[in-house]
């Protein structure tokens, strides 16, 4: 993370553990760690920013609203599929696509 990069901790010891035992389900169920996955620094709340590939609908990391710096990448091959897959979720609070 760049020095220049302002990122804040987490709320709190409950929250801060809830976002480390995600990043070890997304490990544990086969997704590509591809950056941070730990805490940041020493003190406070910190959690690196995460970046996840190979994420199925399946995994927890895909399925629960983190609430923290992780992301997760999915594959589509078509509109209507993403649109589907969306749509089969409670969730939806934030998400994006690109394609190209």
């Amino acid at each position: 993370m760049s020095l220049n990069t302002d990122q804040g901790p987490q709320i709190d010891q409950e929250q801060f553990d809830k976002i480390l035992d995600l990043i070890q389900s997304g490990k544990d169920e086969g997704a590509k760690l591809e950056s941070g996955g730990k805490r940041f620094g020493e003190k406070g709340y910190f959690v690196e920013p995460t970046i996840f590939s190979n994420v199925t609908d399946q995994m927890r990391i895909a399925k629960e609203e983190i609430f923290g710096p992780v992301m997760q990448v999915i594959k589509f091959r078509s509109v209507d599929e993403v649109i589907h897959r969306a749509n089969n979720t409670t969730y939806g609070l934030a998400a994006d696509r690109k394609s190209g």
